[in-house]
């Protein structure tokens, strides 16, 4: 399994600012790297509560955790629906880790041939997805569907529409006309090879791979992470205690602005419409924001794990 290197560890723990007898929900525990630097900063007494999707992620983490016992505990889940119970502090790690990556059975990479899976772990009690043509599917499966059923099954119209939201494709439309004249698509290999020959050859050597947005739209669109970030939100705020920080890596720009959007929006003493010239909406701010603009990995640490380089923080402290 490859090694996952957790980014922005330092600048995490001096936004969270850790104490002893503080409790961190960490809702994508991975293989617990940010969870054993809160628990060594904060002292006796803290304590980690770790949830992650992807089972394997877990069972790496209890190696890894061993030496703190029950001060941690393991969740098997998804962090749209959280635990209850107040703690003092909150991160959400939103990026893919290395060893799912590395995993050619999950079929996240599209530089390994592998199935055309791609989710983090067994699904359940997700939220609706935005495109009603995949709740509509999932219906039909009676489970959530897999990339594999998202490319082979949906229409060139709203494949285009995946791609175009969740990747930011401006080839959405001719990717996904490719797609379908294709079927079945097999496997990675075969979507890859459907992508570079789909796209013009000037975009085979810019700065990412053709196939990078087409793949982040099916991963996204797959394992709704963007509406699972949405119901999250609120959930977290909600369990924070008064001072507590809870802090969010992103690593692309979607992610990034549902997260500076919402931190705004709780950050207002109104969120009436603009041309509502009296307030009516008795809104109190329940947050308050630490990070203006998104704190960004240092040189010294990209050199280090390139991963971070797209890493954006963003925190704010409960009112």
């Amino acid at each position: 399994m490859s090694e996952h290197i957790p980014v922005l560890v330092k600048e995490v723990m001096q936004l969270l600012e850790p104490k002893p007898g503080d409790a961190l929900l960490d809702g994508t525990l991975g293989h617990g790297g940010h969870a054993r630097a809160f628990l060594e900063t904060a002292g006796e007494g803290s304590r980690v509560i770790g949830i992650d999707a992807d089972e394997s992620a877990l069972v790496e983490a209890k190696k890894n955790l061993k030496e703190f016992g029950d001060r941690v505990t393991y969740i098997h889940g998804n962090f749209s629906n959280l635990p209850k119970g107040a703690v003092q502090a909150e991160l959400f790690d939103l990026g893919i880790g290395s060893h799912q990556l590395a995993d050619d059975a999950r079929g996240f990479s599209f530089t390994s041939q592998g199935a055309l899976h791609m989710q983090y772990g067994d699904h359940e009690n997700l939220p609706d997805s935005w495109i009603p043509q995949i709740n509509d599917l999932a219906r039909q499966l009676g489970r959530y569907p897999d990339a594999d059923d998202v490319v082979n099954t949906l229409s060139p119209l709203v494949l285009s529409e995946l791609i175009r939201k969740y990747g930011e494709e401006r080839y959405a439309g001719v990717l996904a006309n490719a797609i379908v004249a294709a079927r079945p698509i097999t496997d990675t290999k075969h979507l890859v090879e459907v992508i570079v020959a789909s796209v013009p050859k000037s975009y085979e050597h810019g700065r990412i791979h053709p196939a990078t947005r087409t793949f982040q739209a099916l991963r996204m669109a797959v394992n709704r992470e963007l509406e699972v970030l949405e119901a999250m939100l609120p959930q977290a705020v909600s369990i924070l205690e008064a001072d507590g920080v809870l802090a969010v890596i992103s690593f692309h720009s979607l992610e990034d602005r549902v997260v500076k959007n919402y931190f705004r929006q709780q950050a207002k003493s109104c969120i009436c419409p603009p041309e509502q010239v009296i307030c009516a909406c008795d809104h109190p701010p329940s947050l308050t924001i630490l990070t203006k603009k998104p704190i960004s990995a240092s040189q010294e640490e990209i050199a280090k794990n390139p991963r971070a380089r797209s890493a954006k923080l963003r925190g704010a402290r409960r009112i």
